[in-house]
């Protein structure tokens, strides 16, 4: 791995690196979100593809997947890797239900 010092745009203003990897958890980047995943638990066959594969640990398992939409950034990868189809991206209006 790269040392961040040997990055050729550190401390260039304005550009944006990723200084401490999963730390989505702490900063609630959830309001980046467009789209947002919502499950038909009627086609969900708990494979638990959407667990394994979200890049930011937003997908909660209990009985059933649980989304913490403060974490979401609502990139679609558990929509894509469902193998029943069993998730959709819809747009989210960050309106609380």
């Amino acid at each position: 791995m790269i040392s961040e010092s040997k990055l050729r745009y550190e401390r260039i203003k304005g550009v944006p690196h990723i200084r401490e990897p999963g730390n989505s958890v702490r900063r609630k980047t959830g309001s980046w979100r467009v789209f947002k995943p919502v499950w038909d638990f009627e086609k969900c066959i708990s494979c638990k593809q959407c667990w394994l594969f979200c890049p930011e640990a937003a997908i909660n398992w209990k009985k059933k997947p649980e989304v913490d939409y403060d974490v979401c950034k609502g990139c679609g990868v558990c929509a894509q890797v469902c193998p029943v189809q069993a998730i959709k991206m819809v747009r989210d209006t960050h309106e609380k239900d």
